[in-house]
């Protein structure tokens, strides 16, 4: 029987009081996640101050307000993972990937900054993506 890690933590604004600031601590905002992220030229940012950028997740992760730039950057995260990679503060457990979820969770609740998606079309879509993915017996179970 395969066992189940414990939980970080009893609930996500536990776990988001805790990591943020630990994760903020090791990050030094040398910029190079910034330069890693494929989405830096996609939204226009790639002439930003790429250590000012990353200054603003630190601030987000401890619940401060950030710089426009550093919001739009973590609101088009895609996850892809390049800044993990980049990261030189990786060996000593910075996860940049986990640092940035946190800065744009920080972002929508707590600074306000990032404005959640109100999207009526959302479960539709979702509807029909699931549709291409089950078979004809799943689609009539669960649809």
């Amino acid at each position: 029987m395969t066992k189940l890690q414990a939980a970080r933590a009893k609930t996500t604004e536990d776990f988001l009081a805790e990591a943020g600031p630990k994760l903020a601590h090791l990050c030094t905002a040398c910029g190079a996640c910034f330069n890693a992220c494929p989405m830096v030229d996609h939204i226009g940012l790639r002439g930003a101050d790429a250590k000012s950028t990353t200054d603003g997740l630190r601030r987000l992760a401890r619940g401060e307000a950030a710089p426009a730039d550093t919001i739009s950057w973590v609101g088009a995260c895609t996850k892809s993972g390049l800044c993990v990679a980049a990261c030189p503060e990786r060996s000593a457990g910075l996860d940049a990937m986990l640092l940035i979820r946190i800065a744009k969770r920080r972002a929508l609740n707590d600074t306000h900054q990032l404005p959640a998606k109100q999207d009526p079309t959302m479960f539709p879509r979702i509807k029909t993506s699931a549709r291409l993915q089950l078979g004809a017996e799943e689609v009539a179970k669960w649809m």
